[in-house]
């Protein structure tokens, strides 16, 4: 049988007795897997690691589990967030479901000047993350943060401190074998930057090129869409970082 993991927003796991599911989760149990009083799964927070839940009830809307042994610590992602462009519904979902799988630890919507879609849905995004964390058997949750320009975040004190990766249609980029083996030697936090599906401008360009910490990379020679080109960067970079 397949194993049933869920993620749950309680803020102390291993203090709590029992939890109570409801809507989509509770729906999940016992519509979908049929789960019945006495049944165990697997909930993690995101915090605390993962444990073994047993319903002990079951009401019209919503199921009660108590909260048994604990199976696993928390096991944390490398320190890689992806700073990207939004785009359309049904990709910005293969985003959110592939990121996660790939072990990005936060995400950062940026709007650039060329940015069609300028809003997301966060809760549908959030959504996503969690069914993919329950899929992979991540037990953290990666990190969702609002949306911001790219000039701003550029401009954050922090940015500083940070390993930027670039990834450069432009054709400036180096191949990624020769800039992610010496850039990514420390375990300071590491940004991929994505842009959007017209490309960042050359002012975009010109403005990070100028930032010391900013290595640029080529993902090919052909252009590719902003959610390939996601998952091609993570992939590159996972290659050559460090594994907590």
């Amino acid at each position: 049988m397949k194993k049933i993991r869920l993620f749950v927003a309680t803020d102390n796991l291993r203090q709590a007795v029992q939890i109570r599911l409801c809507d989509n989760d509770f729906v999940y149990l016992t519509r979908v897997m049929r789960q019945k009083i006495g049944d165990e799964f697997l909930v993690f927070n995101g915090v605390d690691g993962e444990f073994v839940a047993v319903i002990n009830s079951i009401e019209r809307k919503f199921l009660t589990a108590e909260i048994g042994k604990k199976i696993s610590e928390l096991k944390r992602t490398p320190n890689v967030t992806l700073a990207f462009a939004p785009v359309k519904n049904v990709r910005i979902d293969f985003v959110a479901e592939k990121a996660t799988e790939l072990g990005v630890a936060r995400f950062q919507p940026i709007i650039t000047r060329r940015t069609i879609v300028d809003k997301i849905n966060l809760e549908r995004f959030r959504a996503n993350v969690k069914e993919a964390c329950e899929q992979c058997e991540r037990n953290d949750f990666p990190e969702i943060l609002p949306p911001t320009k790219l000039e701003s975040f550029l401009n954050e004190k922090e940015v500083e401190q940070k390993i930027l990766i670039l990834c450069d249609e432009s054709g400036q980029g180096r191949k990624a074998s020769d800039v992610l083996p010496s850039a990514l030697c420390d375990n300071r936090e590491i940004v991929i930057l994505i842009g959007p599906e017209g490309g960042f401008t050359e002012e975009e360009f010109s403005k990070m090129r100028q930032l010391k910490n900013l290595h640029a990379i080529s993902l090919g020679p052909r252009i590719l869409r902003a959610d390939t080109a996601m998952i091609s960067a993570l992939t590159l970079v996972q290659e050559w970082i460090t594994f907590p």
